[in-house]
Parts: structure tokens; C-alpha cells; sequence
């Protein structure tokens, strides 16, 4: 396969030199001035359209997008068409969240030359991606503050991460060739990305670990990979890596799919023998053992049916000291508030005066979402809907691209020299709950609880409605009371200093 990141019609080739993000205060942007700092980003190779230069209106929806719209070059239909699906609701979500006008126009020209080349085909049928449940190979998301921020702060902490596939040939990309690549002078566009010494060191063990044998330049048959985009006041992009292990090469699914025998790995999608997984984590670094082994107890007490159930690893692009690994997993039953409080606490393993007050928050959150199935019902949310027949693996029901869908996802976190283990729910919004209205409803209402007590940022949405309109704003392409799908998951994590609550949206780029 010709290298792609060679190909000028996705892949701009970028500056040779590190290009460092302006730091001026929050001033209206003229047309030039991000013609500037677009043309420093994407280097001289780019021509930009020089026509009506002049001021953007800080008045108008978007500016800074609007203005790129009309300078940038778009060599292809992919290109242009993922500018207008995925950098359009990211650039609402950074203009919400506070981010100057020069960062905003740093981070949408690194979007358009570094990623929307990633998203794979223009063709819904030709992306097949699994990242999300209508096969969009992009989830963006973001995180309300639990507490009023200072003056000049962001608003939101704002994050995408996607399935990167070649747009010429629907392919998956290999999750080395795609971090190697990010990584360097022309790949980060000039230092957009940031990556400390020894940032690569726990992926490339995660990577050993899971294809031992595999030196391809594809990725290893029936694995996935997904890479994570966290954007920082300052300028920065930091990464991070997901990897999905290969269903057992006994699945019905991967022999349906799979052309030859699997490169040998010591974990399969949806196990939950967690044996082999404990040699990774005595690899990338023996102080995340003991809270390893914690996990391990909890999972050592319950059913088969309830035991948690292998999805992904995933690990940050940063120092070891900085890094955590991440276990995403999912049990086959068990879809009850009381579940959701049992593997959120390890079983009470997880204990404390903040671990109690994130749990009163949890539970409110879940009674806003889920009325039909609130705590003091604690009935299984599959058994309060209608239920609507899927194919199944391993137990789990999925989707035709592969992924789960209802039931609760969890992810562990695992810092090296804290025994705590930190988790996280993912609540599957989108398949238990009315419309993305009522969703936005739940989330206010959460937010204006007495015990909670946040309102619209400064410079935001404010009053009754103010989460709606945040999310309409952004993903304006129908309405919110329309059905389920813009929202995947709205998710709640334990902080050592308190919580923290996420919301996810697919961009649903094939949406009519």
C-alpha cells in the first residue's frame, strides 16, 4: 500500500520547523491574521485563496471555520466533506469552550491537515468503522467543570478521538504507523502535537504485548485501533491510544471475516481471563501491579455471566510518570442501578468520603437519564424497553459494524504507585434513553440539582435550555427531538479529587 501520508491530495506536507501557538489575549481575529497562522502551519507548498481579505465578524456563527472554509484548498471530496461533518460541530465545541481565535484557527488547520485524511471514505458503506454504533469513525466529546472557573479559563475540556482509515482503500490503519507519524516535525505540523521523551514507551509495550509477532504495516487481522485527540489552552494536542484486541480466532465473527489464521496474541476481544493482561501490566511498570490486583479481586468474586469482559486497552502518550493504563470492559448481564453502584465501587473495595459523594452524584445522574429504571426501581434497563434483536458475541449484542451495543461499559484506571483504582461508566444513552432532547434535559437537570449547582458558562449558553442549545449548536444538521444518535454515551469517572461527568457525540456524518 503506497504510503498515505505522502499523499498530497489528504495529507498537506506541513512546515520542516516547530511552529509555536500564539499566546495573546482573546481578540477578534481579522481574515489575515488567520491566513497567517494557517500558512505557517501548512507551510509554503499550500496555496491559500487570498480573495476579500479582511475583517471576520465576531458577530457571525463560527468565524474562525467560516473564514478557513473560504482559504483553505480541498484536493478532495473526502477531505471537503469531513471539513464540513467533523472540524464544523469540533469547531462550535472550541469556540464554546473558550479557546482564543488564534488557537481555534491553530487547532482547525491541524484537524484539516492532519486528520480529516484519517477518516477514511466519504461513503458511509466504505468506513465500516466501529467506533461508534451509525459506523461515524469519530466521537468527539467534552467535559462540563464541576466548579465555576476563573476568568479567562476554558469552559470545557474538549476531545475527539477517531478510527483512522485509509480514505483510498477503507482499510484500518496500523496504530504505530499512525502515533510515528503524528509524532514528527511534519506529522504534529510544526509541534501542534506534543509528545514528551519516553511518551511512546507504554503504547509500544501494549503494542509488543498484543501482536508479538506481527511486524506488518497493516493492522493485525480482526484488531482495531483508535487514537485520541486532548486540546489544551495553551496550543497543545496531546494523544492517546486504543487498542481492541481480535476476537478468539473460534468466533463466528472473525472466521466470517478473516481471510487467514491470526497473528498470536494472549488476550481476545471479550475475555475474561484477565491472566494474561497481568504480565502487560508488570511489563509497562510493576507499581501499577497492586491496584491491578485489586481490580482482579473484585472480578475473582462475581459470575461468568457478570464478570467484566475484555474491550479494550488503552494507554496516554505521555511520561511514565504522567501515564495510566486503562481497561475498557463490559459485562454480558447486569444492567441495574445496583450493578452500576457494585462495579463503580469494586464492591465496596472502593470506599471514601469522596468516593461517596461521586456515588450520591452518580445516582443522581442516573435517575435523570433513566426514570423508567431509577435506583429505588434498581430494575435492569433492558428488561424497562422494548427491545430491539441484534446479532450477538460472545454474549455481548452488536451492531452490524461490530460494536455493543446497550448494557454498561466500564473502564479502570490504573496509575502507577496509587493503589486506588479510579473507574469509569459509560452510560449508552442512545440506546435507553427517548431522543438527544430528552438526553440534554437529563443532563440540565442534573447540573441544576441542589447538590451540583452549575449553570451555562460565562459567554455561553445561559438559562432554561442552555445544554440543549450547546449540543443543537454544534449538531445543527437535524433536531434534537428528532430520535437517539448524536449522543453515544454520556459518562461518569471517579477523580482522586471528586468527578467528573462526559458527554459524547457522533458528528453522524451519513445522517439525511
Amino acid at each position: 500500500m503506497d504510503n498515505l501520508f505522502e499523499d498530497r491530495c489528504f495529507f498537506p506536507r506541513g512546515p520542516s520547523s516547530r511552529v509555536y501557538p500564539e499566546t495573546g489575549p482573546n481578540y477578534e481575529a481579522s481574515r489575515s491574521h488567520i491566513q497567517a497562522i494557517a500558512s505557517s502551519l501548512l507551510g509554503r507548498d499550500v496555496s491559500l485563496s487570498t480573495e476579500n481579505l479582511g475583517s471576520t465578524s465576531a458577530l457571525s456563527p463560527l468565524p474562525i471555520y467560516n473564514a478557513l472554509s473560504s482559504l483553505l484548498p480541498f484536493n478532495s471530496y473526502q477531505t471537503e466533506f469531513f471539513w464540513k461533518k467533523l472540524a464544523k460541530p469540533f469547531a462550535s465545541m472550541i469556540d464554546t469552550a473558550g479557546f482564543t481565535p488564534a488557537i481555534q484557527c491553530r487547532f482547525l488547520t491541524f484537524v484539516y491537515a492532519r486528520v480529516l485524511g484519517m477518516m477514511g471514505p466519504s461513503n458511509e458503506n466504505g468506513s465500516n468503522s466501529y467506533m461508534t454504533i451509525d459506523g461515524s469513525p469519530a466521537e468527539l466529546s467534552w467535559v462540563i467543570p464541576r466548579r465555576k472557573v476563573a476568568k479567562g479559563a476554558l469552559t470545557r475540556q474538549v476531545r475527539f478521538a477517531i478510527e483512522p482509515i485509509d480514505p483510498r482503500s477503507g482499510r484500518p490503519l496500523r496504530g504505530s504507523t499512525v502515533l510515528d507519524y503524528l509524532t514528527t516535525t511534519r506529522g504534529s505540523l510544526g509541534g501542534v502535537v506534543t509528545c514528551d521523551k519516553g511518551g511512546m514507551s507504554w503504547r509500544k509495550s501494549t503494542e509488543r504485548f498484543l501482536f508479538p509477532e506481527d511486524d506488518g504495516s497493516e493492522v493485525p487481522e480482526g484488531s482495531r485501533f483508535f487514537v485520541g485527540f486532548d486540546f489544551s489552552q495553551e496550543g497543545n494536542v496531546t494523544l492517546k491510544a486504543y487498542y481492541i484486541p481480535a476476537p478468539s480466532p473460534y468466533s463466528s465473527s472473525f472466521l466470517s471475516a478473516s481471510k487467514s489464521c491470526p497473528m498470536p496474541s494472549p488476550i481476545s476481544l471479550w475475555d475474561t481471563d484477565y491472566t494474561a493482561v497481568r504480565k502487560l501490566v508488570s511489563r509497562i511498570d510493576r507499581g501499577l501491579l497492586k491496584p491491578f490486583d485489586n481490580l482482579l479481586s473484585y472480578f475473582d468474586t462475581l459470575d461468568e455471566s457478570h464478570k467484566p469482559r475484555i474491550q479494550i486497552l488503552s494507554v496516554d502518550c505521555v511520561r511514565n510518570g504522567q501515564n495510566r493504563l486503562k481497561i475498557y470492559c463490559r459485562p454480558k448481564t447486569g444492567n441495574s442501578w445496583s450493578d452500576a453502584k457494585r462495579s463503580f465501587t469494586l464492591g465496596g473495595r472502593i470506599e471514601g468520603p469522596v468516593v461517596e459523594h461521586a456515588l450520591g452524584r452518580l445516582e443522581t445522574l442516573w435517575n435523570n437519564l433513566f426514570p423508567f429504571a431509577n435506583s429505588s426501581i434498581d430494575k435492569d434497563l433492558d428488561s424497562m424497553i422494548d427491545s430491539t434483536t441484534y446479532g450477538e458475541e460472545n454474549g455481548i449484542k452488536v451492531t452490524q459494524n461490530q460494536h455493543p451495543v446497550g448494557g454498561l461499559l466500564y473502564y479502570y484506571s490504573l496509575i502507577a504507585g496509587n493503589e486506588t483504582v479510579f473507574p469509569k461508566i459509560y452510560l449508552p444513552v442512545t440506546h435507553y434513553c427517548a431522543s438527544d432532547l430528552s438526553i440534554t434535559e437529563a443532563i440540565e437537570r442534573f447540573y441544576d440539582d441542589e447538590e451540583v449547582k452549575i449553570s451555562g458558562p460565562d459567554g455561553g449558553e445561559r438559562g432554561q435550555g442552555w445544554v440543549s442549545r450547546e449540543v443543537a449548536k454544534a449538531f445543527d444538521h437535524r433536531k434534537l427531538s428528532e430520535k437517539t444518535g448524536i449522543h453515544t454515551y454520556v459518562t461518569f469517572g471517579l477523580k482522586a479529587n471528586g468527578w467528573d461527568l462526559t458527554s459524547y457525540f457522533s458528528p453522524e456524518p451519513w445522517a439525511s
